[in-house]
């Protein structure tokens, strides 16, 4: 009697997970897991908890308030986050050491997205931590262990304040990476220096220069919204279309940081 050999074989995965994994190991995810990691071992990520620490203790701790107030400090709290951490990362990734990691790419494109995706990272976990720890404990106002740390705080308007938080910080994410050497000229950051203070004195001044100056605002239009969605939420068509061109600025800044820094003669130190 002769002996019958089964093999087993492994069943085959599924579509869906050979899309995830390809994607998982694909050049711009695969950039930005390693530049994650190099950040988290070199211990900066302490750093950004003690920001997230004091930003509580200086606006939160004494006095919770409603949500306009919670957004209004969030936003410009965490969005100076977002920049000082990606400043940190984009220093320590555009070194002579990046040499070797570029020359294996296909191309500059996936480099430049990895960088980005993994400064964006940690925008929505330290806004987790941030308001996690301002709906906990206030010593005056609410009183504590008061359900309702935050005044007026309802999933109804704390998720679309979140979103437009998230969304705000990760256009600055993207603008710094896109103005960081060496991907952007000193000729550019001296034009987007002009552009700032073209608008900061539109803002602040009435006369007939700031009047005619004021057409350099359009552009924060869309941020402006977002930073407003927690008091007003999006009320009607308009604010969901400021939104959608904000995510259009994600997607065009990257675009021009890989545009720009595939053109550039990396001379690094």
């Amino acid at each position: 009697m002769s002996s019958t050999e089964i093999q087993i074989q492994p069943s085959p995965s599924s579509p869906r997970s050979s899309a995830l994994t390809t994607m998982w190991h694909s050049p711009t995810l695969t950039v930005a897991r390693f530049t994650l990691k190099s950040y988290i071992r070199s211990g900066w990520i302490l750093g950004n908890i003690v920001f997230i620490w004091l930003l509580y203790a200086i606006f939160y701790l004494e006095f919770g308030g409603d949500t306009a107030y919670f957004f209004g400090t969030a936003n410009p709290g965490l969005g100076l986050l977002a920049v000082l951490t990606t400043i940190v990362m984009t220093q320590r990734a555009v070194t002579a050491r990046m040499y070797l990691p570029l020359a294996r790419l296909i191309s500059r494109g996936a480099y430049i997205r990895g960088l980005i995706i993994a400064c964006s990272v940690f925008v929505l976990p330290s806004f987790l931590l941030l308001m996690a720890m301002a709906m906990s404990y206030h010593r005056i106002s609410p009183p504590p262990c008061n359900p309702t740390c935050i005044a007026g705080a309802t999933f109804a308007n704390m998720l679309p304040g979140g979103l437009g938080l998230v969304i705000n910080c990760i256009v600055v994410t993207a603008l710094t990476v896109v103005l960081s050497r060496p991907i952007a000229t000193r000729h550019i950051q001296i034009v987007f220096l002009i552009w700032l203070l073209c608008v900061l004195y539109s803002n602040s001044n009435l006369g007939i220069v700031a009047q005619y100056l004021s057409w350099t605002r359009i552009p924060l239009a869309p941020l402006i919204v977002c930073f407003n969605l927690g008091a007003t939420g999006i009320a009607h068509w308009y604010d969901a279309v400021m939104v959608l061109i904000a995510l259009g600025y994600i997607i065009g800044l990257m675009a021009l940081a890989q545009f720009w820094f595939s053109r550039r003669d990396l001379i690094l130190y």
